[in-house]
């Protein structure tokens, strides 16, 4: 955490703090809500995927026989 980020978090609680209990239970279940929603979500996606792959030209189907061939020869010897 950054000085910047730390100074913000201070400011922040400096005002929470002072709201009535009910909105600082409110706010803190939003929080994790929130969270738990990020970890619930599939970290990568079907696009974010192909796009790790970039500008790789598309495989032909021979060379796609060839590399399972490889693998199964590998694997299964």
């Amino acid at each position: 955490m950054t000085v910047t980020q730390r100074n913000e978090l201070g400011q922040t609680w400096e005002k929470v703090r002072a709201w009535p209990q009910p909105m600082r239970l409110s706010l803190a279940s939003r929080i994790l809500q929130s969270i738990e929603a990020e970890q619930t979500r599939p970290a990568k996606t079907f696009a974010d995927l192909i796009g790790l792959w970039g500008d790789m030209p598309s495989l032909s189907d021979d060379d796609v026989a060839r590399i399972l061939e490889e693998e199964r020869t590998r694997k299964y010897g």
